[in-house]
């Protein structure tokens, strides 16, 4: 049998890029080895500048995009609706909406962590006639320019010029600047707000970049090569400059010679090389020394002719066997890349180029994902809070996989209590005013919350203008309170907040809180115990912290609400056994110990009961016949039995029954995938590219569940049992066959000689030549 590679040689870029290097360096140096020096200089000098070039574009692609996220940023502070709100505002100078002001302020003010350019900024307010920095608020520009101002500029010019005019995304050249005392160069850009004002503006958003900032990105063309570097903006005025003053900029004449060949000479000895944004118009230049460009052709020339002839054939050989060998990966790694961003016929010069580009984008959209998430988390984790207390959970399992999403989340513990703050005094009042003494009273009532708990981990959100629901429980060091000592707890923290927010800001508040809960499943009902509760509230007279337990119950109607049937449907049909019992249990307790219920209600419960499990009969996997009609057989024949200790246990027995006929149906289906899985493996493990993904295609299941799910069931990993395979598959052939053990490690699924030689003694203790010897 002929074992043959699944790599093509030609079409290898590594093996092209490498034969023709090594094929020129064979013919031109016996040709041209006496004219070196003079070849060296122009190849020195070609590759600096484009080298230089190079470096500069990056610069400047850098810097353009540095100031494209400037101008986002102004976007963001043009779309801002608390700075809108005041921007829009009817101001009386008499009296000032400080509040509004200040929410407004700290808004903007994290906008300076966002990007290094956005250190020094300010927001001029047209109707307030103030000035919005990152360290605080002006409402006298003109205090505001005794700090900040530019060196040759009066204040009535700058109030004119610079926050007077209309602007759209206008930069102002370097100038002097005094900042705080200190003296810089800076260059400013100019926005007004709204963002799209043509005739009248609101304010303007003013961003003062040091010029030292924009300096540092041309710093490493001087460093490596001598010289000098600046940028002009698109009117010829200077914006940041590195080893060279105005003066000698205009001596040189260099602005006339910008855009022409690139290494042209200036003075005799200097390389210019310039280049121009497309986006500002600003242009970049860099002059290089000739004498530093061109020193290494002398060198070049000397040991040309010394290291040819011996690296000629060695460099040869190196070139055909690394080719040969390192381009599979690459080759395979590029084309997994254009098979997922449907390229597969794409056939480039430069795989490189192509794999260094994707790679590229794909992690600036991780970087960017990983942002948004964080920006969305807290979000996140309060819609996670409501969520959990409206009961729109279908199942424990899907509460513990979102909160392991969420690693911040209070919630070490699943006992609590879930309690809602009631702030007195706003019925019925809608207004803005109403609307913002609300906010502010519940941020207060939040903060102390947080500072005076001690014993409880909180998960707070709002769920009216005027109420805030606490999600609590127990931090990890106190689960051991339990009952009169978790009462006692939450008693003294609702009546140490209420003095404390009653006597500090003069907020009257009502606390109901619920019964108690022993999984997160269950906080739904704790939830609807003290709204419950609250609704209550009303028939006290003065507002103090209620306890469901102590409100007057009727006991006319049986306990069995929709979402409690949910949930245990729910957690039958996926097996979940304890958590069955459990809202067994709690349904008892509502019904036989909080509630005194008639015989007729004890028969309707009952009923229910039965009905609910006639649901169960309807779902997979109780529809098979057989199955069926036994568990339908036993629902028929349940009886109300007088002892409430045979009618829990009755229940539980058909319940165990419906999750063990689950937990059985589940692991037949396991059974029948791992078998597919080593099917799948016995037959493709041949293919050198053989991974997660293939075997996921072909059993129809995600990547990770695949590698647990064997594990879980093989005590195995995926991977240590497909080098068995491999293995054992090879130990026939070095037995049976005549193959060379290249052929058999390719035959096997390896991709070198080298990578089956470490896998065969790892696995068999013995290298695969001396178990051939050993063998024969």
């Amino acid at each position: 049998m002929k074992l043959t590679s699944n790599l093509k040689l030609e079409h290898s870029p590594i093996f092209r890029s490498f034969l023709v290097s090594y094929v020129l360096i064979l013919f031109i140096p016996m040709v041209t080895g006496f004219i070196s020096y003079y070849v060296s200089s122009d190849i020195i000098k070609s590759s600096s500048l484009e080298a230089s070039a190079m470096m500069l574009n990056q610069s400047k692609d850098v810097l353009d995009r540095r100031m494209e996220e400037v101008e986002s940023i102004t976007r963001q502070l043009s779309l801002d609706q608390e700075l809108n709100y005041v921007l829009n505002q009817q101001v009386d100078v008499e009296h000032y909406d400080v509040y509004a002001l200040w929410k407004s302020w700290r808004n903007t003010a994290a906008y300076s962590l966002t990007n290094t350019f956005l250190e020094d900024f300010y927001i001029y307010l047209n109707n307030y006639h103030a000035i919005f920095t990152p360290s605080g608020v002006y409402v006298r520009p003109d205090d505001f320019f005794d700090l900040y101002h530019y060196e040759d500029v009066d204040p009535a010019k700058w109030k004119q010029n610079l926050l007077g005019n209309i602007h759209r995304r206008e930069t102002l050249p370097s100038k002097p600047f005094i900042g705080n005392g200190k003296k810089s160069n800076v260059i400013t850009y100019l926005q007004s707000i709204p963002f799209d004002s043509f005739q009248h503006s609101l304010g303007t958003a003013v961003i003062l970049i040091d010029e030292n900032e924009i300096a540092k990105m041309l710093e490493r063309i001087p460093q490596q090569y001598g010289g000098w570097a600046y940028i002009s903006d698109k009117d010829g005025h200077p914006i940041a400059r590195v080893g060279i003053d105005d003066a000698q900029i205009q001596a040189m004449n260099i602005p006339q010679m910008i855009g022409q060949q690139p290494g042209n000479i200036v003075e005799g000895e200097t390389l210019l090389i310039s280049s121009k944004s497309t986006y500002n118009g600003w242009v970049y230049v860099v002059g290089l020394p000739k004498s530093v460009v061109l020193k290494q052709s002398v060198f070049i020339a000397k040991v040309t002719w010394t290291i040819t002839i011996s690296t000629l054939l060695l460099g040869i050989i190196a070139a055909l066997l690394f080719a040969y060998r390192n381009s599979a990966p690459i080759n395979r790694i590029v084309s997994v890349f254009r098979e997922q961003i449907g390229q597969g016929g794409y056939k480039g010069k430069n795989a490189f180029d192509f794999l260094q580009g994707n790679i590229s984008d794909l992690l600036a959209s991780q970087r960017s994902l990983e942002e948004e998430l964080k920006r969305q988390l807290p979000l996140l984790e309060d819609a996670f809070v409501k969520r959990l207390l409206k009961g729109e959970f279908d199942s424990l399992q899907e509460v513990q996989t979102l909160m392991h999403s969420l690693p911040s989340m209070n919630l070490k513990n699943e006992t609590g209590h879930v309690a809602i703050i009631r702030i007195n005094g706003y019925s019925g009042l809608v207004s803005q005013e109403i609307i913002h003494e609300l906010n502010a009273a519940r941020l207060l009532i939040k903060k102390c919350l947080i500072d005076l708990s001690r014993v409880f981990q909180l998960n707070v959100t709002d769920i009216d203008s005027d109420k805030i629901a606490m999600l609590m429980t127990l931090k990890e060091e106190d689960a051991e309170l339990e009952g009169e000592d978790m009462t006692a707890n939450l008693t003294g923290l609702f009546e140490q907040l209420r003095e404390y927010v009653k006597e500090e800001y003069r907020i009257q508040m009502t606390v109901a809180i619920g019964g108690s809960f022993q999984s997160l499943s269950d906080s739904s009902r704790s939830f609807e115990e003290a709204r419950g509760a609250l609704d209550y509230s009303v028939f006290m007279e003065e507002a103090e912290t209620i306890w469901y337990r102590d409100v007057i119950k009727e006991s006319t109607s049986y306990y069995y609400p929709i979402d409690m049937e949910l949930r245990m449907l729910n957690a039958v049909k996926i097996g979940e056994l304890q958590e069955v019992h459990r809202i067994f249990e709690q349904l008892l307790a509502q019904n036989f110990t909080e509630r005194q219920l008639s015989a007729e209600m004890v028969q309707q419960l009952f009923g229910e009961l039965k009905g609910t499990f006639f649901k169960l009969l309807q779902h997979s996997p109780f529809t098979d016949q057989a199955v069926s009609q036994g568990l339908k057989a036993r629902i028929e024949h349940l009886q109300l039995s007088v002892s409430l200790d045979r009618f829990r246990n009755d229940i539980l027995e058909l319940l165990e029954a419906f999750c063990s006929r689950v937990l059985k149906k589940k692991e037949d289906s396991t059974g029948e995938m791992i078998n597919k899985i080593v099917d799948f493996l016995d037959q493709h493990y041949s293919d050198a590219d053989l991974n997660l993904y293939k075997i996921s295609v072909d059993v129809e299941l995600p990547e990770k569940y695949i590698s647990q799910l064997f594990k879980d069931h093989t005590g195995e990993n995926l991977s240590d049992y497909v080098e068995k395979i491999r293995i054992k598959k090879a130990t026939d052939l070095l037995f049976n066959s005549q193959h060379t053990i290249d052929e058999i490690s390719q035959y096997v699924g390896y991709n070198s000689a080298h990578a089956f030689r470490r896998a065969f003694k790892r696995v068999s203790g013995v290298s695969p030549s001396f178990y051939r010897k050993t063998v024969n």
